[in-house]
């Protein structure tokens, strides 16, 4: 206990010090944020390097809980609920550790104590989630230690930390299309009525690109180009009628493409810019095929 009060002290003291003394840190403060479709992901840590020192087994033990960086414990925050392997976590910030281990794995840790220095009053009790984790071996080593986000669809992501020759990614996973549907049935409800054209074809888009329901899809395009009809959302309707086996709808539609695009010189070159995706699709539409 006297020791861990008087590591305490030193911190605070150096603390103090650092308010009044501004210099270069050799573990500089680092942040990376990135949205993983709906989720936005944040990891704040400190950044250490290697200069030349024996990392893994010596500066970072084995087998014991570390705080993934420097000075305070690195901290993630999700800006929606997501899930850690079989840990369901809450919108929110959690502290992040890491078990490094010699051999292929790791185990990651999100705790509920996200302001603690170091590891030093980090207790399991407040685990909120805990997954072994592989470890990757880098061909060329990584100097500063590292973190990044990795998006691997609209529903799933990966924390990715490097350092040394060591590289270990931290997959999550979120509700991201039942979220979207919220936000559609959200907007076509609350939008304006001059917006309800686009918002539509906005939903319609985004479940043609996202393997959503095609009928769906068809509904929301369907009233987009009774509202208001462009060579955007005509061209749109096409493709999901394709999607959902009616071609000769599809093709009915082109022509319709076609007339839209001499309705102005905007509706004209944008037409251009789809010529060549509209020609092809044509092609397999005739054929039966998409």
């Amino acid at each position: 206990m006297k020791q861990f009060l008087f590591v305490v002290c030193l911190l605070l003291a150096h603390t103090v010090a650092f308010a009044q003394l501004e210099l270069p840190q050799s573990s500089p403060k680092a942040s990376v944020s990135y949205r993983v479709g709906l989720t936005d992901v944040t990891v704040n840590y400190s950044s250490p390097a290697v200069r030349k020192r024996p990392v893994y087994g010596a500066l970072v033990p084995y087998g014991k809980v570390w705080r993934a960086g420097a000075n305070k414990c690195t901290d993630v925050t999700f800006g929606t609920p997501v899930m850690i392997g079989k840990n369901n976590l809450s919108k929110g910030k959690y502290g992040f550790f890491l078990i490094p281990k010699e051999g292929d794995t790791w185990t990651a840790i999100f705790n509920s104590d996200f302001e603690q220095w170091g590891a030093y009053q980090y207790k399991e009790e407040k685990d909120i989630a805990r997954l072994d984790v592989a470890v990757e071996a880098l061909a060329k080593p990584v100097e500063h230690l590292t973190y990044r986000i990795e998006d691997r669809g609209i529903d799933q992501g990966a924390i990715v930390f490097e350092w040394e020759r060591k590289r270990v990614s931290i997959p999550f996973t979120m509700e991201t299309m039942k979220m979207a549907m919220a936000n559609i049935d959200k907007g076509v409800k609350e939008g304006k009525a001059d917006d309800q054209w686009w918002i539509h074809a906005d939903a319609a888009e985004f479940l043609l690109k996202n393997n959503g329901d095609p009928k769906m899809a068809l509904e929301h395009i369907n009233k987009s180009v009774e509202l208001k009809p462009q060579v955007w959302n005509l061209w749109m309707q096409a493709q999901i009628q394709a999607k959902n086996s009616d071609f000769k709808s599809a093709l009915a539609t082109v022509d319709k493409v076609t007339a839209a695009s001499k309705t102005s010189k905007d509706e004209g070159d944008y037409f251009k810019e789809l010529e060549k995706d509209i020609n092809s699709a044509v092609m397999n539409w005739k054929k039966g095929k998409m």
